[in-house]
């Protein structure tokens, strides 16, 4: 059997199922149950994890934000322990930058039931698009250091072993302008973390990297030790980095994750994709769910697709998003409560530090799930195998 792809980080894991008391099943990918709290999950990764009890360094309740226009940041709870690693992700407008900025102080919520933020603790925050003094490389790994006067044999010193810390030997004398957008956000980065700081805030660290970049940084977050909280709209990224994701869509942290995002148009209980699926939604479709359209909405159907099936209505444009952690694996159709069920096969498969992503080509579409690394090794999956994918009508969230 094919081992998938190694790619180091942490991750997710899922999967799931029913099926009748004492019938035989396929082979399929069960669910995990992951550590719930952020202590636990980093002791499990070796990271530092709060005594029993410790208070959250940050603590957001009933936290409002906006500018003015018609988007508000609006965040029910979030609370982040010492030693945690926390990842922001979602799209562009959907407030992670705002969030960032308000945990790092340099926003002031609006209204906040509760917010409290590290005492004493050194902060270190970092830019989408950091600035670069007009100095040479070891010059902008050097400043913090010598805004606290420190000995020029110990600035020398960290400095080089920040330099080899960020792959970037050999440059310290080389003008940092010239060097390119990877490595201006290395030497950026290296600059934050040569202070030493015991909370890390990162804004997009991965944006406009090239992969060999976006590894390096990788591998440099792996050796901080302090708390980290950073954004990204790159979920994989986010999971070999992070040991906690949270989602954040149009200024509110949803339950699910934003993999699996669906176009196509839906009517009564029903939606058909663009490439030709047809989903249970569980529920009909609500006033202003969606958007009006006539009945050619343009919606790519498969041939002899046919509109949706369910109650009836005038079809409307929808967009869907799945949680990679809410569909279930099989080798054969399952006999199970689950109302969507589609063949496929397995396109591409990525190790995650103990859970596999499986890219299952489905005609057109391609859907994503995580399921563990003991599910996909009792499955035997291999490249182009055909493998079923299922899960229940409430796991389609509409967006």
């Amino acid at each position: 059997m094919n081992r998938p792809e190694i790619e180091k980080g942490p991750g997710g894991a899922n999967g799931g199922g029913t099926r009748p008391a004492g019938r035989s099943a396929p082979a399929e990918a069960h669910a995990e149950s992951p550590a719930d709290t952020p202590g636990s999950r980093a002791a499990a990764a070796g990271a530092p994890a709060s005594p029993a009890g410790a208070p959250p360094i940050f603590a957001l309740r009933g936290l409002s934000f906006g500018y003015g226009g018609p988007f508000r940041l609006e965040v029910g709870e979030l609370l982040v322990s010492a030693g945690e690693r926390l990842a922001i992700v979602g799209h562009n407008g959907s407030g992670k930058t705002t969030l960032l900025r308000i945990l790092a102080g340099l926003e002031s919520a609006q209204t906040a039931v509760s917010h409290s933020r590290p005492a004493g603790e050194r902060l270190g925050f970092l830019k989408q698009d950091p600035y670069l003094f007009g100095d040479t490389v070891a010059g902008n790994l050097a400043y913090p250091l010598k805004m606290r006067r420190l000995p020029a044999d110990e600035v020398r010193q960290r400095v080089d072993a920040m330099l080899q810390l960020i792959g970037l030997e050999g440059t310290a004398a080389r003008p940092a302008h010239r060097l390119s957008g990877g490595e201006r956000k290395r030497v950026a980065l290296g600059r934050v973390l040569i202070a030493e700081p015991e909370v890390l805030l990162l804004d997009e660290p991965d944006a406009y990297l090239d992969r060999h970049s976006q590894d390096v940084v990788e591998q440099i977050l792996d050796h901080t030790r302090a708390t980290l909280i950073l954004t990204t709209h790159d979920l994989r990224f986010a999971h070999r980095v992070a040991l906690r994701v949270v989602h954040l869509r149009e200024g509110r942290i949803s339950t699910g994750l934003p993999a699996n995002v669906l176009a196509g148009e839906g009517r009564g209980d029903m939606m058909l994709t663009r490439g030709g699926l047809t989903l249970h939604l569980g529920r009909p479709l609500a006033a202003g769910e969606g958007g009006s359209a006539p009945p050619d909405s343009g919606a790519a159907r498969q041939e002899g697709a046919g509109p949706p099936r369910g109650s009836g209505g005038t079809p409307r444009p929808l967009r869907v998003a799945l949680d990679p952690r809410s569909l279930v694996l099989s080798r054969a159709p399952l006999d199970s409560s689950m109302l969507n069920h589609f063949c496929g096969r397995v396109r591409a498969t990525h190790d995650q530090n103990g859970s596999v992503w499986v890219e299952v080509a489905l005609g057109p579409e391609t859907l994503t799930a995580i399921i563990s690394r003991d599910s996909y090794e009792h499955l035997g999956l291999n490249l182009n195998q055909e493998v079923w994918i299922s899960f229940k009508a409430h796991a389609v969230e509409i967006l």
